[in-house]
């Protein structure tokens, strides 16, 4: 074998013996192009996500898999093939970005390693429990403390192992793809006339109706994809699961039946698992504590800070399915939670829940809600962009376009005045629909560093834990799978998102002015004028009781909404909500100002955060639904001939 063959050994070995069937891999299944959208290695805990990953890196180095080729030359004479020494360093480089981790810069000298402890791995036929102990030395010394659960399940036909457990001839084999586990299949070929060949391994990338896309060690940059069947032509054969070809591939003359499937599932043993209190008023001992210490960090106001400082206790996933990571709390409980980080700082509005990754719930694309988890887990952060030059709160007035192109589509356009982008690691993206329709929008996700989007920044009076700026992109190519919904849904994704984001953005701002209030109500015992406390000025406890009757009445009304949502009542609940955006900013705002003006010089001033406060609650007054735009609103969805009205606001007449 060659120095450079040699050198490239040792990536991803998951499976059994495999012998030289060359051949019959050759047309085994339809070969399609791998995705090749590069994704970090961070929070890639789907298998199709991690090994798209791998298989982009593959063409672009060639060393991120160990290829079967490369190692079948060193198999003895007479053995079997490499196929599951192959195939279980490939699974390691695969489990090792659903760890979280780089994949091994050099898989090929891994392999080496193996070869050298388990000499018996050259003789090519692998036992089952041959494999296991293959994929322990990796878990040893490639998985950095995480720990692996290895499950063999065999058909109940004919089980490679007499003691394996077999699956039901009723149900099959368990072929779900779930996060943070990868299965490999193995299955005999078998030459149409009945001389077996031996068995193959694979890697399990995704399984959707009847048909599994796998990576094969033979060739592992490129994917293929097979129909399960449990009959050959018009002959069924009970208990028995092929893999056949898909329409229009090539006609091949083995048969392949699928034989064991191996599940692998990747256990951390170094981060603690993450308990979500029960209760918003033990959440919020938490979110005090964390403030605490962000505060002296000098960090209070960064929402990546906070994120990853909370996610040991749930609080970026709080509202988000607890499939991908979060607690899946209602929003009568997030609610809460949104007034007490909003008593800390506005900007900590940004910081409860899935935030603006919550529209990525709308994809059924496991790249997509892969995303969703990064964010639950504290690695990731969605902005997102509607805004543009002269498209505001007329968000149907945006002029950005999407052109479809084959496999994907272009995008172009500017966007302005819009947060985040500094800090995000995704971007969503609105645009006028592909198909050209006078009507809808659509939505895509990008990484925010892809290639052509061009980020600029400028200053803001407040909210200043985000940046403020726009972005310009033309031509920038996007995938098929990075469109959230079907061509022309943005729309409904956007109002509906917003409908639950500007609640909660009420909610921190009611927060944000508690604390003012309070803050007041200690000047008025402690701040002495013209011989005594400055609370014996009875206008000022008026005023103090003025606006704590005002926030009050705002919090009821907020969790009258919370709870309308929670019924599936969104439309009925969207004129409260949007009430709230102006009536509740605006309560707040004036709440601030009084108690601004009651400290005096000393509240224009940086020793305490009220002006800070006044600033911040100016620009939730724009951000997410202007004021007067909500209380137009408000009348449109309220009275009958509200849509009159708004008609006569906003339609231009033709002359």
């Amino acid at each position: 074998m060659k120095p450079r063959s040699l050198a490239m050994l040792g990536w991803l070995v998951i499976l059994f013996s495999c012998l030289r069937v060359a051949s019959a891999q050759s047309v085994a299944g339809e070969e399609s192009q791998p995705d090749t959208t590069a994704v970090s290695a961070p929070g890639l805990d789907y298998p199709a996500t991690a090994l798209s990953a791998l298989q982009d890196a593959q063409k672009k180095t060639a060393d991120a898999f160990v290829v079967q080729d490369e190692l079948d030359a060193l198999i003895h004479s007479g053995g079997g093939g490499a196929c599951p020494s192959a195939v279980s360093i490939d699974a390691i480089q695969a489990l090792r970005l659903m760890a979280g981790l780089e994949r091994l810069a050099n898989p090929h000298k891994a392999v080496l390693a193996a070869f050298a402890n388990q000499k018996a791995l050259l003789d090519g036929r692998v036992t089952n429990e041959q494999l296991v102990a293959l994929l322990r030395f990796y878990e040893d010394k490639y998985l950095e403390g995480r720990s692996m659960d290895i499950a063999i399940e065999s058909t109940p036909l004919a089980p490679y192992s007499p003691t394996a457990k077999t699956w039901s001839q009723t149900d099959g084999p368990d072929l779900r793809v779930s996060p943070r586990q990868l299965k490999i299949v193995t299955f005999n070929v078998t030459e149409a006339s009945s001389k077996h060949l031996g068995r193959h391994f694979v890697l399990l990338k995704e399984y959707v109706d009847s048909a599994i896309v796998v990576v094969d060690p033979s060739k592992p940059a490129k994917e293929l994809r097979y129909i399960l069947g449990d009959s050959l032509g018009d002959e069924k054969s009970s208990g028995h699961l092929f893999l056949l070809q898909p329409d229009g591939a090539p006609k091949r003359d083995s048969i392949f039946e699928v034989d064991t499937v191996f599940t692998i599932t990747l256990r951390d043993k170094e981060v603690p698992a993450v308990v979500v209190p029960e209760s918003p008023k033990e959440l919020g001992k938490l979110i005090d504590a964390a403030a605490g210490e962000l505060l002296q960090a000098k960090q209070l106001r960064s929402p990546r800070d906070w994120r990853k400082k909370t996610a040991s206790f749930g609080l970026p996933g709080l509202d988000l399915p607890v499939e991908y990571g979060g607690a899946a709390w209602p929003a009568s409980k997030v609610l809460e939670a949104f007034m007490h980080a909003g008593w800390h700082d506005l900007n900590c509005r940004d910081v409860v829940g899935g935030a603006h990754v919550r529209p990525l719930l709308k994809s059924t694309d496991l790249k997509v809600l892969d995303i969703v988890r990064q964010v639950a887990s504290g690695d990731a952060y969605v902005a997102i962009t509607m805004t543009e030059p002269h498209a505001g709160s007329d968000f149907h007035a945006i002029t950005s376009t999407a052109r479809k192109v084959e496999g994907g589509y272009l995008l172009s356009g500017e966007k302005r005045y819009v947060a985040r982008l500094e800090q995000a690691t995704h971007v969503i993206i609105f645009t006028q629909p592909a198909s050209g329709e006078p009507k809808g929008l659509s939505a895509f996700v990008l990484p925010i560093d892809t290639p052509g989007l061009e980020k600029y920044s400028f200053g803001a009076h407040g909210l200043k834990g985000n940046s403020f700026g726009g972005m310009k992109f033309k031509d920038v190519r996007v995938d098929d799978w990075q469109m959230i919904g079907a061509d022309g849904e943005g729309d409904n994704i956007f109002v509906n998102h917003f409908r639950y984001w500007r609640l909660m953005q009420v909610a921190a701002a009611i927060g944000t002015a508690d604390r003012a209030l309070d803050m007041m109500a200690e000047r008025l015992s402690a701040r002495e004028a013209y011989g005594g406390p400055i609370g014996r000025f009875t206008h000022l406890q008026q005023s103090l009781g003025q606006h704590t009757t005002e926030l009050r009445m705002a919090k009821a009304l907020a969790r009258e909404a919370a709870a309308m949502l929670d019924r599936g009542e969104g439309e009925a609940a969207d004129p409260i909500i949007n009430g709230l955006k102006a009536e509740g900013v605006e309560i707040a705002l004036q709440a601030v100002d009084a108690a601004t003006r009651a400290f005096g010089a000393e509240g224009y001033s940086d020793r305490v955060d009220l002006g800070d406060r006044l600033q911040d609650l100016n620009g939730l007054r724009i951000a997410d639904g202007t004021t007067d735009v909500m209380r137009m609103d408000v009348v449109r969805r309220s009275y009958k001939n509200g849509k009159e009205l708004w008609d006569m606001a906003v339609k231009v007449k033709k002359r």
